[in-house]
């Protein structure tokens, strides 16, 4: 695995002003790469005139109606041709030699390499504070985004826990995404790299870890109006839900799992939601709001996570429970 070639995919929605950075930053180090597809969500702004201004660079442009994340890193996937796929968003810079740096683990590591995941500062922080580094996720979908070599190797020395990335710094093997059946397009935002990861090491891959660090720039989305103003509590809540049951809930005893996941979903919705009246003294009706989208989340989370199961595999659990 000497050479190895790399797409770069850049998912974008309503950024026009933060993209032309981005494009400007790649345009850059163009030169270390061999694909470049942009992948444009439903934009009302002028991001069209801001791809038109880097069409030299620009390989491909993709178009979908649909706000969801995994779609877009799908259609871009589909579209791929080269060894590397290195998803890009819309207000991260990277280092120029972001690329080289994650290549040079694919090498290392060999084919068992699935994904390569670096750091994560937040540049709308003071300092730079670290938003990512090394970070590991639970099976039902807890996360503990900054820690060292030495705390990361503790952690998932339990089965409970695994090696995950931020998708502001991540890259991929294709034939292994292609493999595991692409992102699960269920996770419109939020965890989908998550869910991913976790596919990847079931499928016998190693997900690893680069020291190259990129700079994200917080912007105002449809899913936030800023760093803690999320908007996006039904997402938040579905896919929460969803992944506990897809991914946790055979894992441990169904009292345990239920319990788990309601106090997880208390912390990342409810408290946080509540949060939001001191810090950004919002009306009620609008707290109450994002209580009900949460509510509403968690329904169709359950649902669809039900869904994957047989509806054998409960009733044993529950004989299971009963004969404790």
């Amino acid at each position: 695995m000497s050479y190895l070639s790399a797409t770069v995919i850049i998912c974008t929605v309503d950024r026009c002003k933060f993209l032309s950075r981005v494009m400007s930053a790649v345009s850059l180090w163009r030169c270390s790469f061999q694909e470049l597809i942009v992948v444009v969500g439903p934009a009302q702004d002028d991001t069209k005139l801001v791809l038109l201004e880097y069409k030299d660079i620009i390989n491909q442009v993709i178009l979908t109606e649909q706000r969801n994340v995994s779609v877009a890193r799908n259609l871009g996937l589909k579209a791929a041709t080269k060894d590397i796929i290195f998803y890009l968003d819309d207000d991260v810079i990277p280092p120029d030699n972001w690329i080289d740096l994650h290549l040079q683990i694919y090498r290392e590591q060999g084919a068992s390499c699935g994904c390569v995941g670096g750091a994560v500062i937040d540049k709308t922080q003071p300092n730079g504070a670290l938003q990512f580094a090394r970070g590991v996720n639970s099976r039902l979908s807890e996360s503990r985004p900054v820690l060292c070599t030495t705390e990361t190797t503790r952690y998932i020395s339990n089965p409970q826990w695994f090696c995950g990335v931020m998708g502001a710094n991540a890259s991929y093997k294709r034939e292994a995404l292609v493999k595991i059946g692409y992102f699960d397009e269920f996770f419109e935002y939020f965890l989908e790299e998550t869910d991913v990861c976790l596919r990847l090491l079931e499928a016998g891959y190693m997900v690893d870890h680069t020291d190259v660090v990129v700079e994200h720039y917080v912007q105002p989305s449809h899913n936030r109006r800023d760093r803690r103003h999320l908007t996006c509590w039904y997402s938040l809540a579905k896919n929460t839900t969803y992944f506990a049951l897809k991914h946790g809930c055979q894992k441990l005893p169904f009292p345990m799992f239920l319990i788990r996941l309601t106090l997880l979903l208390i912390y990342r919705c409810l408290l946080r939601i509540l949060r939001l009246k001191f810090t950004h003294n919002l009306p009620f009706s609008l707290l109450f709001q994002y209580i009900k989208d949460s509510i509403v989340g968690v329904r169709h989370g359950w649902e669809a996570g039900m869904k994957l199961h047989n509806p054998q595999d409960w009733t044993n659990e529950k004989m299971r429970v009963k004969l404790g």
